[in-house]
Order: C-alpha cells, then structure tokens, then sequence
C-alpha cells in the first residue's frame, strides 16, 4: 500500500463527501417540514383545548372546595334571587 494519495483519490472523496452533504441538507429540510407542521399541529391543539375549556367553565363551572366564595359577586352574576333559592334548597 502507498503512503502517497493521488488527486483522483482526493476528487473521490470529495465527490462523496458532496453527495453525503446533498442527501443530509435533503434530510434536514424534510425535518424542518415536520417540525413546522408539528408546532402548527400543536399550536392548534392549544387553541382547541383552550376553547373547549372556556365552554366547560361557562356550562359547568368547577368549584375549589377551599375557595372563598364571595355571595355579592355571585348574585350579581347569577341574579339574587337565584342564590337565595340555591342557598335555601341547600339547608332543606
């Protein structure tokens, strides 16, 4: 085996070396396609729970347990007499 490496050697590798380079660039836009429409995906899953959460909390509202419940706020919301009755029903 020669220590000596011709210029047809070093035009090989080059060559392979652009191909490798090609097929890598190739791959790396098809992944930044995908990435693309990933967070596009995600983005949309975002907005979706978002919505569905803001109709869960206007038709059935979770309460905390341990939250402090201000009587004046709901009635405004509710109507007094709404509350009155619900808080009536409840002692019964």
């Amino acid at each position: 085996m020669s220590d000596v490496v011709t210029a047809d050697e070093f035009r090989q590798e080059r060559d392979k070396l652009e191909r490798d380079r090609a097929a890598l660039n190739e791959k790396l836009n098809a992944l930044n396609l995908e990435r693309e429409s990933t967070l596009q995906q995600l983005a949309m899953t975002a907005g979706a729970l978002h919505t569905i959460h803001h109709f869960l909390e206007r038709i059935d509202p979770e309460i905390d347990e341990n939250e402090e419940i201000d009587i004046s706020e709901l009635a405004k919301k509710e109507g007094t007499d709404n509350i009155i009755e619900s808080i009536e029903s409840d002692k019964k």
